[in-house]
């Protein structure tokens, strides 16, 4: 049997609903970047500490390394547009307070580290949200363009971030992201049509057992955990060179600019990747190439160990980019043995492993590059990358869904391939 025909953007774009959940992220990627790199100035301005500038920036990890699961559970629990709406108000109003220039710098970050806090159960519930709104490959092509946006918004974000800050300052910066935030709210709350929460009042259990239920989910389902590993193991390699990148630059002979064009290389890469396989590659194709090109993805990094010049360690990190596309796969293979009604849950541990895998990617390689030549902390991650990747196996991703009513107590409908939010 030929392959289905993929999807295509219009498919996609052409869904009302996506449009305003896909315009509303757009508007909140954006204002985040530049608020990162307001937040950055602002705490480096304020204490001349590098290391709380750090801090100030990996907040956005905390919530889901330390809690993500239990607070995504919040999204199985509510309507996912109130969820939504909800948390882009309450983001919106937080990050107004902490952009007035006489508020303390511990009321600053407690301010941050609370509008933090809401993020989980928002992407959570609109990662269970997506495959209601999108079906067939409609999702997998909408996976794609986010991707590439989400990669995008990143360059743009960081690279105009710091010219405005230049011109409206740290906390004018800070102030862009509320509105951001109170826009995405009212697109929303336009956009999307009131569902009921996965979760009934009959079905609830104490939060914390539902968190637990939601890992157990996860856990012993390798059409779940397979696809997620894959894609924790692959996001966590390609983020090394851009965790060290000041290292590596100083190590090429380069200064600053190399460093952005550094951290920019993989992302780009990215964007490519998540555009031709999204919109030209068949569903079949594109779940037949999610494990060759996680592999795949180590070479390019583990020729950095060979010492190339910039230009060519650029082309390197972007093909290793470029691989990392088969995120878009894995997305979809774990969105198709998601049960309903834990999605939020289920969605919210993905998420967790995801951000915690960078985190400690991130720390990892800073740790080594204390030691060792970047060069060789780069290669040593993708060997490493490479390693797991062998381990989890070409069948990573090939399993049909257990039944999981076994582990939940919850009826089982399980969501047609490529519907589903990349968790991954």
């Amino acid at each position: 049997m030929s392959d289905p025909r993929p999807a295509s953007y219009r498919d996609a774009l052409g869904v009302a609903e996506f449009r305003a959940l896909f315009t509303a992220e757009v508007a909140s990627l954006l204002g985040d970047q530049i608020a990162a790199v307001g937040l950055a100035v602002l705490l480096y301005q304020r204490t001349g500490s590098a290391l709380v500038s750090a801090l100030g920036y990996a907040a956005v990890y905390l919530p889901w390394t330390v809690g993500g699961p239990l607070l995504a559970a919040l999204a199985d629990r509510m309507p996912a547009r109130r969820v939504l709406v909800g948390g882009d108000l309450v983001r919106a109003a937080l990050i107004g307070l902490a952009a007035l220039p006489v508020m303390p710098l511990p009321v600053l970050a407690s301010l941050v580290f609370a509008a933090a806090l809401l993020a989980p159960p928002f992407e959570a519930a609109g990662s269970a949200l997506l495959p209601q709104i999108l079906d067939g490959d409609r999702y997998a092509v909408a996976t794609s363009v986010r991707n590439a946006v989400h990669q995008f918004s990143q360059l743009a974000g960081f690279i105009g971030g710091g010219a405005l800050v230049a011109v409206i300052s740290p906390h004018g910066a800070l102030a862009v992201d509320a509105a951001t935030f109170a826009a995405s709210a009212a697109l929303l709350r336009r956009g999307l049509r009131h569902r009921p929460p996965a979760s009934g009042p009959a079905r609830r259990r104490h939060l914390l057992r539902e968190t637990v239920v939601g890992i157990r989910i996860v856990a012993r389902d390798r059409a779940l955990s397979g696809p997620l590993l894959l894609g924790i193991v692959g996001a966590a390699y390609t983020i090394v060179p851009e965790a060290i990148a000041p290292a590596y630059a100083r190590s090429l002979g380069h200064g600053p600019r190399a460093v952005g064009l550094i951290m920019a290389a993989a992302a780009g890469g990215t964007v490519a990747g998540n555009l031709l396989l999204g919109r030209f590659v068949g569903p079949r194709l594109r779940r037949r190439l999610m494990w060759p090109m996680a592999l795949a993805g180590v070479l390019p990094l583990t020729a950095v160990a060979l010492h190339p010049g910039l230009v060519l360690s650029l082309t390197l990190f972007a093909l290793a980019g470029a691989c990392s596309s088969f995120q878009v796969a894995a997305n979809t293979v774990f969105a198709q043995a998601a049960p309903a009604g834990a999605r939020g849950r289920v969605f919210g541990v993905a998420m967790t492993g995801m951000y915690t895998g960078q985190a400690v990617a991130i720390l990892a390689a800073g740790a080594a590059a204390q030691l060792l030549p970047p060069g060789t902390v780069v290669a040593g991650a993708a060997v490493l990358g490479g390693a797991a990747v062998l381990a989890l196996g070409p069948s990573v991703g090939t399993r049909r869904p257990r039944h999981a009513a076994a582990v939940t107590g919850l009826p089982v409908r399980p969501v047609a391939m490529g519907t589903a939010e990349g968790a991954c």
